[in-house]
């Protein structure tokens, strides 16, 4: 029985040194490639001596498909499992820093003990039980996974299929070498996929990470790290095959955010197809006291997606310098926005995008560590309508609605949003609103001859029931109104940033 000095002492170098030794020795004998198959042909000798010399070589080139063919597969399996035992060595190392830090120490056994009394110590030595419980139990799961692929490969359960060379039977070793694993279920919930995510082993992740990451990059309820990792190799394979395409500048964008370290991002979904989706978050949501979702509006496209990262990273800094101790903001660029202004007078966009929004919110509920995060949802112009058309069906989660230039939420009033965990009596409390004195945008919101907007009521209406907060005027224009001020609200000195930041942190707003 595996113990917690024994994990402590696991070295996942050398998982990688057996598994660099396995492919060396399948490389020299792959080399030998032609020398090995001439063993079997023997061209222009005839006889009995030749026919048996031919069977004996048939054999031998038999043997050594299978003997690389299983050596493959272990070489697989070990790196698989040296990265999952990365993951369970750092999660060992972190629960012992967390342990010294409040005073506490770990034996070998798992027993916790106090070395320096400390107030607080109640409620992490109960933590820290639950993680040496968890760890261990990773750490049994990875060690059962390795020992499974070697029995497989030690009772000839590997073999070389369908292929006539050694470089074959390796490819066919290495594709056999992982456990079986069940898919993620049909058009399940964000806690469907979340169940399946648990179920699986620290390999088995690993296996799919690599192997299949563009399956679980995009599912909602799968931990954000995971997701993270999965759609940065998806990233990686997308930049080298779209190089002259227009999107390319929006995934150079995307990776040129990944490396910046502060707050660190990470990638939460990724497609290429069409004008592009991808979803990116300015600090990590399964752990941010408080998280934002922005909606960006039309026109937007992941070619463009540069300039709404800057955004959430402005939005992040507002709500820092406003208090909040840890913070999330997302770009969620999850839907097919409007190309343009035509498009924009039309909701069947915000109806295409709506159900993707409520799932990816659900996924933040279901991934979130701890206790509930502060969330919040934002849209920017046409995203204000993807926002309001998602809160008008049955419920968002989030506990705060933030519209800003709307052109129209799909309501007449507050009372047709709804909010999961918001009593229906206080939704106006937590429906923020905000427009430019000079933004084009107002032009839209106008009543003609009695009939309501396009999009519905503008939200910074008195009668509209929302918290109205302050912005700059924005840029003057022709007859009082100007494109300019439509994006402006991000700039430094203007009072919505400010605000925005103070929201997401779950303070009043002015």
């Amino acid at each position: 029985m595996l113990t917690w000095g024994d994990v402590r002492r696991w070295d996942p170098a050398a998982i990688g040194r057996v598994a660099d030794a396995l492919n060396d020795g399948c490389t020299k004998i792959i080399a030998a490639n032609d020398d090995v198959e001439a063993m079997a042909r023997f061209t222009g000798w005839t006889g009995d001596a030749a026919t048996a010399a031919a069977t004996r070589g048939a054999s031998l080139t038999s043997t050594l498909e299978r003997l690389v063919a299983e050596a493959s597969a272990v070489r697989r399996g070990a790196h698989e499992v040296q990265i999952a035992l990365d993951r369970i060595v750092a999660f060992v190392r972190e629960t012992d820093e967390l342990a010294h830090r409040n005073g506490l120490t770990i034996g070998a056994g798992g027993e916790i003990s106090v070395g320096v009394p400390r107030p607080g110590q109640a409620r992490v030595t109960a933590e820290l039980a639950d993680r040496i419980e968890q760890g261990l139990r990773r750490a049994a799961d990875v060690d059962a996974d390795f020992a499974e692929i070697l029995r497989r490969a030690l009772r000839g359960e590997i073999t070389e299929q369908g292929g006539s060379t050694l470089a074959q039977a390796a490819d066919a070793g290495a594709a056999q070498s992982g456990l079986s694993i069940i898919g993620p279920p049909e058009n399940g919930t964000p806690g469907d996929n979340k169940a399946w995510w648990a179920s699986l082993s620290d390999t088995a992740k690993v296996a799919l990470l690599q192997g299949n990451p563009g399956l679980v990059g995009n599912l909602d309820g799968i931990p954000a790290a995971d997701r993270d990792a999965a759609n940065r190799a998806v990233l990686a394979s997308e930049i080298a095959r779209l190089q002259g395409d227009p999107k390319l500048k929006g995934l150079e964008a995307i990776q040129q955010r990944l490396a910046q370290s502060e707050p660190r991002a990470f990638l939460l979904g990724l497609d290429t197809g069409g004008d592009g989706k991808a979803i990116v978050s300015a600090g990590n949501p399964d752990t941010a006291a408080n998280v934002a979702t922005y909606v960006p509006g039309t026109g937007s496209e992941l070619a463009k997606i540069g300039g709404d990262l800057n955004r959430s990273d402005k939005m992040w800094a507002a709500a820092t310098t406003s208090g909040s101790p840890s913070t999330a903001v997302i770009t969620w660029l999850g839907y097919d926005a409007p190309d343009g202004i035509t498009d924009a007078a039309s909701d069947k966009y915000a109806d295409g995008g709506k159900a993707a929004l409520a799932q990816f919110q659900d996924g933040l509920r279901e991934t979130h560590q701890g206790p509930p995060s502060h969330n919040t949802v934002l849209g920017h112009s046409y995203g204000t309508t993807v926002v309001g058309h998602a809160a008008g069906d049955g419920g968002l989660a989030a506990d705060e609605l933030v519209f800003v230039a709307s052109p129209g939420v799909g309501a007449h009033d507050v009372s047709e949003l709804h909010l999961d965990g918001v009593n229906q009596d206080e939704i106006g409390k937590h429906v923020h609103a905000t427009v430019a004195e000079h933004d084009m945008i107002n032009l839209a919101n106008v009543e003609i001859a009695g009939y309501d907007p396009v999009l519905g009521q503008d939200p910074t209406d008195a009668d509209f029931g929302g918290q109205v907060f302050t912005s700059a005027p924005g840029t003057d224009g022709w007859g009082g109104f100007s494109t300019e001020a439509h994006s402006e609200y991000w700039e430094d000195n203007n009072p919505s940033l400010r605000n925005v930041g103070l929201i997401i942190a779950g303070k009043p707003a002015s």
